[in-house]
Parts: C-alpha cells; structure tokens; sequence
C-alpha cells in the first residue's frame, strides 16, 4: 500500500488561510467598529504565528476593510453614513458599468452561470424565510449571483473596484434586520436583474443594478442613523 506524504503547508497558503478568515470575520461584524486587533489576540483565535497574521492585516488595510492608527496598530474601521454613502455612490457607478460590459460581451457560458446562481439564490431564500436555512448560507448564494451576474465583464481593472467596493459595503448591508435584507421584494429585484440582463438589455440592467446597489444607503439614510459605531443598523 502506498503511504501518503502530508506536505507541509506553505507560508503563502498559511497567510491566505488566515486572510480569508479574518476577512470574514471582518465583514460578519466579529468585533464592532473601532475595536482593536491585537495581534496576539488574533493568534489564539486563528491558531498559528505573528507573521501571517500581520501579512493578512496588511492585505485587508489594502483592502480597506482594516483601518491602522499610528503608533498604534490596526483596528476595525468605523461605520457611519456618509462613509456608507460614498462607497455606495462609488460602488454603484462602477458596477452599473460592469454590468453593462457584461451583457454586451457575456456568452453562453455567462448566460448559464446566471442561471445556475439565480436558481440557488431562489431556494436559499425561501429556505431562509422558512426558517430552514441560516443567514450566512443566503449572503453566500447572494454574493454568487452577483458575481455570476459579472463574469460576463472583460475588464479586468474594472472587476478588482467593484470586487474591493463591495467587500466594503458588505460590512454594512450584513448589519442590517435580516427581514430588510432577505424579503421577498429583495428576490423580486434579483429576478428583475436576472431578466434584463438576459433579454440583454445594457443600459436598463446598469439602472437596475445601480439602484440595488443603493438600497442599503437608502435604508439606512431614511432611518436617520449617524453615527454607526457599535451599534446594530
């Protein structure tokens, strides 16, 4: 019989392990804005050394989804509604554009992906209205359509924005009411982008995908919410 040789994991997959994770828990809302992110702390919690843990914070203050006080190390960044509205404005102009890229040049390939993420989107909602399903398992069938809804794009710069914009915005449509964020208006709308970006209709599934983007700020902004630290949206 043939016995198996474990390869040690490399430093770069042990940075990325540790990346994903504190991305994460970053996004899922773990610690509230402003808390600190000692890094000995974060080696208990991931189980592994100073070095990728300070690879991975470096990448996410790239990312902006960490923020570095000087002399005094990283922490998670506030929240508040003028910066939830400029990352919407943004994300919604560069995505609108995405979009569009992607029904003009979108093929077979792309016109399946959608298919196949809008059909796992419908059943994790109504698995998560029934009860029969949680939260996290809807934001990933979610995050698929969206990206599914992309992939048609062909420009690459333009993909690593809205990728970057919306791993920002993450942080704070996860913080809303889970009724606000998953109702059955909210498949209405994903149906509707689904619908005009298969009858490849550009400039009507950019409108659409810019206003969805937008819902979150609105939401928020209507509620009168200030100041968005430490507390639940």
């Amino acid at each position: 019989m043939d016995s198996i040789v474990h390869q040690p994991v490399s430093s770069e997959t042990l940075v990325d392990v540790v990346e994903g994770r504190l991305r994460e828990d970053v996004i899922n809302g773990v610690w509230e804005p402003g808390a600190r992110l000692a890094v000995e702390d974060l080696r208990q919690r991931y189980a592994t050394g100073a070095t990728p843990i300070r690879e991975a914070l470096s990448r996410l203050y790239a990312e902006g989804l960490v923020a570095m006080v000087h002399n005094r190390g990283f922490r998670v960044p506030l929240m508040s509604l003028e910066d939830l509205l400029d990352i919407s404005r943004t994300r919604a102009a560069i995505e609108m554009a995405a979009v569009q890229h992607a029904v003009e040049f979108g093929d077979g390939r792309w016109e399946d992906a959608m298919h196949s993420a809008f059909s796992i989107l419908e059943r994790r909602a109504q698995q998560t209205f029934s009860g029969d399903t949680e939260r996290l398992a809807y934001h990933d069938a979610h995050h698929a359509f969206h990206a599914a809804l992309l992939s048609g794009c062909r420009v690459p710069r333009l993909m690593a924005l809205q990728a970057r914009l919306e791993l920002q915005h993450s942080r704070y449509y996860r913080r809303l009411p889970f009724g606000i964020v998953t109702g059955p208006a909210r498949l209405l709308e994903h149906r509707r982008l689904f619908d005009l970006a298969l009858a490849r209709n550009a400039p009507a599934a950019g409108a659409a995908v810019a206003e969805h983007v937008m819902l979150t700020a609105n939401y928020v902004q209507a509620k009168n919410f200030k100041d968005l630290t430490g507390t639940e949206i």
